[in-house]
């Protein structure tokens, strides 16, 4: 029966992809340590393609509102594991725009604390898990370009995936952090991580800036944890014939 249920589930996903097209996502989320929560607001372009009852984004334990296709106000059905469409949207391009809040119970880690000034946050999607901190897809076949905003406090650095756009001081206490990419990726490849970081960067044979990260307290760790990082990206870019696809390449310690 579980490989049954499995298979229908495959099976009505794919049914998805091949009806509807999501394009672009852009998240603007704030994070909240002290609840151990994240909220915000997330807009989803897509296209449809033929006819279908209903669309579906995998949601994990979220609180859902303010649901809105086309600029009109939507119902909608959460079922504390996906966020079920059934009306508003129209064969062709669409827009989709919610509110969301999450506290996760994994996926998105809060360690340490501000107090001890060792607080890091951060997240581990990989496989299909970014649904527990962001609405998205567990789905791999399903591939979307992101942007996402991120707002936390200014004594913090806030990194994700793609290229630092903007930091906007939005008051004394909090900062903006906005990084966006070019091209489309799997939801389990987006990831957020905010600490006391700094780095030192570095270039590939090819060109591709290589971000390496680190806290103040472990400068002594730098070297022996990054001195063949350039060699083993150089290598692996040789060795598959193919340049890295993305325009930054980051690494960043995480306790």
């Amino acid at each position: 029966m579980r490989y049954l249920l499995f298979l229908f589930f495959w099976i009505s996903f794919a049914q998805q992809t091949k009806k509807v097209d999501f394009i672009s996502a852009k998240a603007n989320v704030t994070v909240n340590e002290n609840s151990k929560s994240i909220s915000g607001t997330v807009a989803y372009n897509f296209k449809v393609l033929s006819i279908i009852d209903s669309i579906r984004i995998d949601a994990n334990n979220m609180e859902i509102d303010s649901v809105f296709i086309n600029n009109n106000k939507v119902a909608f059905k959460n079922s504390n594991k996906k966020l079920i469409l059934f009306e508003g949207f129209k064969k062709g391009s669409n827009k989709l725009t919610f509110k969301y809040k999450a506290n996760p119970k994994q996926t998105l880690y809060f360690i340490g604390t501000k107090a001890d000034n060792n607080l890091q946050i951060w997240t581990q999607g990989q496989g299909k898990y970014t649904s527990h901190w962001l609405p998205s897809f567990d789905d791999v076949n399903e591939k979307l370009i992101f942007e996402i905003s991120v707002t936390f406090n200014s004594s913090y650095k806030v990194i994700s995936n793609g290229t630092l756009t903007s930091v906007f001081n939005k008051n004394s206490e909090e900062t903006k952090w906005n990084y966006s990419m070019k091209y489309p990726m799997s939801s389990y490849l987006l990831m957020l991580a905010i600490g006391k970081f700094d780095y030192k960067t570095e270039k590939s044979s090819s060109g591709i800036v290589l971000e390496n990260y680190y806290q103040s307290k472990d400068i002594f760790k730098f070297e022996p944890t990054y001195k063949h990082s350039k060699e083993i990206f150089n290598f692996l870019e040789s060795e598959i014939g193919l340049q890295y696809p993305w325009e930054i390449y980051r690494q960043i310690p995480s306790e």
